[in-house]
């Protein structure tokens, strides 16, 4: 694996890739940039799956997004799944891989996204564990944030300078969820801005931005003062970044896709012209 530092190349604005789009993707090829797919979906033996995504993967480029990774757990990493992971990438060639900066629970939480403990001790723990996944993928691999609890107890390091830490001494990339940065910010009374700040700028490969249907019309509600607090942190991030690879994501629902590539344009265009202000 080579030690870059910096981040990829950036590749516009994107989508969840969900199997309810497929066929219209295929029939219409709408405006989006690239998508993104969830590797556990197109894991094993499924080739169904893998047979749908090769017309939009001959069209789009493509970026892995995982849920299975579990960096920080106690466990031994998993090799079964890591080489399913590989095997996977070998056969699509995505532009990235990403998955989250956590630890899965035990059978009775599986699936969750745990937040980590923010301790010298979890560096120590966690940053040799994403330097043998990314020898053994052979590439770089990007790990989001996930949302701090209010319950949660006081880190002994903050969760920006962790992430940092982490990205730094593993050589490993960013993904930033801007809502679950939010979250955490408001459940730890933190100050988003100061949180930014402590990111380093070119370890931020991608962002994910829920809602984007409220988030779209922003800078007109700006204007107004009224303006949203995810397009404020994003906002910063750009005016901080420049472009950044951005997926428009909704949790709630599925919508259309003819819905999702308008919210998609939306916050294209408010992006492109908060940068050239």
């Amino acid at each position: 694996m080579n030690n870059t530092g910096s981040r990829l190349p950036y590749i516009g604005f994107g989508l969840r890739l969900r199997r309810e789009y497929i066929p219209a993707i295929v029939a219409e090829q709408p405006p989006v940039d690239w998508f993104e797919i969830i590797s556990e979906s197109y894991l094993g033996d499924n080739q169904e799956a893998l047979r749908q995504l090769e017309p939009i993967r001959a069209r789009y480029p493509i970026v892995m997004h995982g849920i299975s990774l579990a960096v920080g757990s106690p466990w031994p990493l998993d090799f079964d799944y890591l080489k399913r992971l590989k095997a996977l990438i070998d056969t699509i060639d995505p532009v990235w891989v990403s998955d989250h900066l956590c630890w899965s629970g035990a059978d009775d939480v599986q699936g969750r996204m745990l937040p980590l403990p923010y301790s010298a001790d979890t560096l120590d723990h966690v940053v040799p564990r994403i330097r043998e996944i990314q020898d053994f993928l052979g590439r770089q691999i990007l790990l989001e944030n996930v949302p701090m609890g209010r319950c949660s107890p006081t880190p002994e390091i903050a969760e920006a300078d962790f992430i940092s830490e982490v990205a730094e001494r593993s050589d490993s990339l960013i993904l930033l969820d801007v809502a679950n940065l939010h979250t955490t910010a408001m459940d730890q009374a933190l100050s988003p801005e100061d949180y930014l700040e402590q990111l380093p700028i070119d370890r931020i490969q991608q962002i994910h931005l829920a809602g984007a249907v409220v988030l779209c019309d922003s800078l007109e509600r700006a204007e107004q003062d009224d303006s949203d607090p995810l397009w404020e942190l994003y906002s910063g991030l750009l005016m901080r970044l420049g472009p950044v690879s951005t997926m428009i994501e909704r949790m709630d629902s599925i919508p259309p896709l003819s819905g999702m590539v308008a919210e998609l344009e939306k916050a294209r265009c408010a992006a492109n012209t908060l940068l050239l202000r």
